[in-house]
Order: structure tokens, then sequence, then C-alpha cells
């Protein structure tokens, strides 16, 4: 019988790499759950091993095949990774260097990297280093800026991104806190007529919520929703079309739709399972709209969270929420900083 040893996030993840390669005649052996990464033993990541075996018989060679790849990328990665090391990096203890390593692999620029050990640097042991990187990365992300409802003004948000990025569904998480929790008087409103699909979804959130949901389809529309039906509410949501971002038209008619005269805090969604280069085009684009509030979407589907540091160090704009998964109104929390920490450091189930 050949035996290997898969490993993975959790055992879904890891059973299906036994499955990729061993085909479904593999036979599990063992399975264990154990812990690692991290940094100085804080915020390590939980993983699950299992041993799994097939018959020689049964046996394929896209194993091999799959290892030898992964030797190959591996050595690549390490012979990369020496061609870049300077003097800076080669001066640090192994200790240091380990965090340096650990904060590129979650997609931390260089140079913000660099700057957060030199920090480091400064303290006395693990412990008080450690407390320094932990201070530096809450101080870079900054107070959370989630939506506030006074109750003698109403508050018109809108949420604006590409498509794809989860503004439905984010809209619905929103709105249902804010009826359950707070028992505030919510109004909904979608100019996605684009979509049918989209504004039968936010009809049927509507609904089990029990708030009114009105369609519109130009500024004008919007502007007598607000002044008319919803004069009295205490917050009213907009729900956008998805735009790609060098979509010039469409962003000219969501220009008009959340400009100040109309709608209060603009909310900029972005996806964390997007690639570095996607997330800043998307920022680019969607500027000119002038967004109030980074919201981030897709935590779960992320494997990396650097970008949650970099956004924060570069655009100097504070985020509200992020959420994690499709269930309303679950999966969405405010974006405090001691809640993103262990995202950037490792830990994938904060």
């Amino acid at each position: 019988m050949k035996v290997r040893k898969y490993v993975g996030k959790n055992m879904q993840d890891t059973i299906f790499k036994v499955k990729a390669e061993l085909g479904s005649d593999a036979i599990i052996l063992n399975t264990r759950k154990f812990k690692e990464g991290g940094i100085f033993g804080f915020f390590a990541k939980e993983k699950v091993e299992v041993l799994a075996g097939i018959d020689d018989e049964g046996s394929r060679k896209k194993p091999e095949t799959n290892k030898e790849i992964q030797e190959i990328k591996s050595m690549l990665s390490n012979l990369n990774q020496n061609w870049h090391e300077d003097d800076f990096i080669r001066s640090l203890p192994e200790t240091l260097k380990k965090v340096y390593n650990l904060l590129l692999e979650e997609g931390v620029a260089e140079t913000l990297a660099r700057d957060l050990i030199a920090r480091m640097q400064e303290g006395n042991g693990p412990e008080e280093q450690m407390e320094i990187l932990s201070n530096e990365i809450e101080t870079i992300i900054g107070p959370p800026a989630p939506l506030v409802v006074k109750s003698d003004r109403r508050k018109v948000v809108a949420l604006i991104g590409p498509t794809g990025v989860g503004k439905t569904t984010t809209i619905a998480k929103i709105a249902a806190n804010f009826v359950q929790e707070n028992d505030y008087k919510v109004g909904l409103v979608t100019s996605d007529t684009y979509r049918i699909a989209a504004v039968q979804q936010l009809k049927t959130y509507s609904d089990i919520i029990n708030i009114p949901l009105e369609v519109v389809y130009d500024e004008d529309e919007f502007a007598k929703v607000i002044a008319g039906k919803y004069k009295d509410f205490d917050l009213v949501l907009l729900d956008t079309p998805g735009s790609s971002w060098n979509d010039q038209v469409q962003l000219g008619r969501l220009k008009k739709l959340v400009n100040k005269n109309l709608v209060d805090e603009t909310h900029l969604l972005l996806s964390l399972n997007s690639s570095r280069s996607n997330i800043e085009k998307v920022i680019e684009n969607f500027s000119e709209l002038s967004p109030d509030r980074f919201l981030l979407t897709k935590i779960d589907e992320a494997t990396s969270f650097g970008d949650i540091l970099n956004l924060s160090y570069h655009y100097k704009q504070p985020f509200s929420y992020f959420s994690s998964g499709q269930d309303v109104p679950d999966d969405i929390e405010v974006a405090y900083e001691d809640k993103l920490l262990p995202l950037i450091l490792g830990d994938k189930n904060a």
C-alpha cells in the first residue's frame, strides 16, 4: 500500500486533497488536528492532518507528478527568497526573520513589512516585540467607522462596488441588524435593475425582515423616494448595480445616484479574495464616487489577509464592516482592529 500524508485548513479541505490525488479508492488511516505557524506562539493556525493510503494497483502517476511539481516550486521559492535577501534581512535574528517571512506570506507589502520589523527591533524579547507589532498593526488599521444612526436625523447610505462583490447580501445583513438590534425604521432601495435576480433577491430579504423595498431607475426617482415614502425613516440603504471598474458609462450613472445631495455615506465593497492589483484598480476607478468607507467582503474565501493592512496604510480610509459568509443577518461584523489583527497574523478562524 502506498501511504501519503495530507494537511489542510479543515477536514473537508484535506479530504478533497486526498481524493484529488489518490481518488475515491483511498483509505483514511488516521486523522489529527494540530496548530502551525503563528508568531512566538501567538495566532497559530489550526490544521488537519490526514494519513491516507491506496493499494499499489490502484495508485496513479498523478500524485508523483504533483509531488515533483511541488518540489520544483519549493526549490524556486527558496532560490527566489535567497536571491532577494539583502543585508537588512540577513542581519535579523531568526525570530524576527520568521516574522518578516510570515508577513510577506500574508501579502503585506515588502516596504511595510520592513517598517514593522524595524519597530519590533526596539523591543526587548519576544513578548515585548509581539506587543509592538500588534500595536503598530492596530494603529495602522485605525478605529472602525460603522453606520451610526441618530434618532433626530435620517441617514441615507449607499453600497457600491464591482459585480460579484456581495452588495445585495451585505445590504440585507446591515438592514436586518439595524431592525432586530436597534428597532430602527429601515427602508431599502435598489437601482440594480440590470439583473432581475438581484431585485428579486433583495425583495425576498425585505419580506423576511419585514421592511419596504423600492426600485428606482435614476437619481430623480431616488430623490422622490427618500423625500416621500422614506421621509420619516431612520435609515435608508441603497443597493447599486455592480460595475466593472473600467465601465465609465455605468460609473457615471452611479455618480449621479450617490451624490452628496442624496446620500450621506458611501461604502465601497472590496472582496478580499481578489488580487491586490484588482483591488487597487477597483479603488482607483470608484474613487470618483468619493466613497467614505471601505467594507471588506468574502473574508471566508480569502487565502491571505495582508491587503487589510496594505489598504489601511496606503489609502487612510476607515473600514466599516467585514463579512465572511452568506448568512443573513449573521456573517458580518464591525471592523474592529482587534478582530482584523489575528487575520493578518495568521489566525484565519478569528
